[in-house]
């Protein structure tokens, strides 16, 4: 079992903290007192000893005075949510929820994150433990990794500044107006937040589950009530739409996949790729996002906008509105949804990690100059020659092997 190096200091802290139960923007992670001890289970203002940082406004470099000896940001979480740990129930190392069916949330024991995880999914050990194939990498990105699907502007990257990408360039430890912790400020876009000094919430991303506050996540006093009716899913995907504003997972997700961000009807963007005339602009085109399923599963061919009527598969997860279930369906069951349910960003692709595996044309990459498509492995153009844009040459994070999940919906 893999240990997480965490001097014994943290680790009775946070054993001490299980003694309630800690969700998103409760227990150590926001809805402070005025007079909080929460700031001790994690941090030191003297005698901190991990050499973690972080970067403020100013761009300046501060020790963020975590009481471990954790060297990254994500080892520090791993400390309660990684394998083996004590703190929370929720594995994201290993992709599990390790906790048992209780009266305080509705998640499965045993079963999967809806996240996925970052080294496994479904478990440490046993028959519904897989490897993962693609993931966010929490453990900093490499040069090569920089310019990725969505990640650019022409063919220069604009993630940068993200090389050493951990946990936190996603949540947010102190809490948030979003589900999960989602930073209200990411890649210095503003995807949420709090309004004036009444700190109203101003959320891009809320969530169907059970007593979830459908204002999004207030902070103080006010906060810790709205946990009280509050019983998260973490093993069955209860996403909600956020219509008004454009405001919707995938508007968070295009925080810093800019060029996936929705900004006409026709869902077409422009871009620049190498080649070996140089540099030529093009126009790209992608599926559509936040429109409902309903367009392509009428009955009738004359009132759907396919041709081929659409499936709603009980494998991609679609965004309700708040407060929006199928019928009959209860907040404990696997599929809460129906075709009134938005396609989004999570409707294909899984947040931390994915088993799915890519092989024959999904393993490929786009044409290079000869016309014909090549694979990483017997590629002999250099990457900057090829007529387009190199997929990631992995799982790309979907949720079904190769690319079941445009089978799964579009039923061919």
């Amino acid at each position: 079992m893999k240990r997480i190096a965490i001097i014994a200091l943290a680790a009775c802290a946070l054993v001490f903290a299980g003694t309630t139960a800690a969700f998103a923007n409760f227990g150590p992670h926001g809805s402070y007192a005025s007079n909080t001890d929460a700031c001790a289970e994690c941090h030191r203002a003297h005698t901190a000893t991990s050499n973690v940082t972080w970067t403020d406004n100013q761009g300046g470099q501060k020790n963020a005075l975590l009481i471990s000896n954790a060297t990254s940001m994500t080892n520090f979480c791993y400390a309660c949510h990684g394998d083996g740990a004590v703190g929370a129930a929720t594995d994201v190392q290993s992709g599990y929820f390790e906790g048992a069916n209780s009266a305080v949330t509705n998640s499965t024991a045993g079963g999967a994150l809806n996240g996925g995880g970052f080294s496994r999914i479904g478990g440490i050990s046993g028959a519904s433990s897989h490897t993962v194939m693609s993931s966010h990498n929490v453990d900093g990105l490499n040069a090569d990794a920089l310019i990725r699907w969505g990640y650019v502007s022409g063919s220069t990257s604009q993630l940068t500044a993200m090389t050493a990408f951990t946990c936190t360039d996603c949540h947010d430890p102190h809490g948030s107006s979003n589900y999960r912790l989602l930073k209200d400020v990411v890649n210095g876009v503003t995807v949420g937040g709090y309004v004036g000094a009444s700190n109203t919430p101003n959320p891009d991303v809320i969530s169907n589950e059970e007593g979830y506050p459908s204002g999004g996540w207030a902070k103080g006093s006010d906060g810790a009530a709205q946990v009280a009716a509050y019983k998260p899913n973490y093993t069955s995907p209860q996403y909600a739409k956020n219509a008004p504003n454009g405001k919707a997972m995938s508007a968070w997700c295009a925080a810093c996949h800019t060029v996936y961000a929705q900004s006409d009807s026709t869902y077409d963007y422009q871009g620049t790729i190498g080649g070996p005339l140089g540099a030529t602009s093009t126009m790209y085109h992608r599926h559509p996002i936040d429109v409902p399923l309903s367009v392509g599963t009428a009955a009738s061919p004359e009132d759907r906008a396919l041709v081929t009527q659409l499936v709603d598969s009980p494998s991609l997860p679609l965004e309700m509105g708040y407060g929006q279930m199928a019928a009959g369906t209860t907040h404990t069951d696997t599929k809460i949804w129906d075709d009134r349910g938005n396609v989004s960003c999570l409707t294909c692709h899984r947040a931390h990690g994915t088993e799915a595996t890519m092989t024959g044309w999904a393993a490929t990459s786009l044409s290079d100059v000869t016309g014909l498509p090549q694979t990483l492995a017997n590629s002999t153009t250099p990457l900057g020659d090829k007529q387009g844009v190199d997929p990631t040459f992995d799982a790309a994070l979907l949720r079904l092997n190769n690319r079941g999940v445009c089978e799964q919906c579009h039923n061919k």
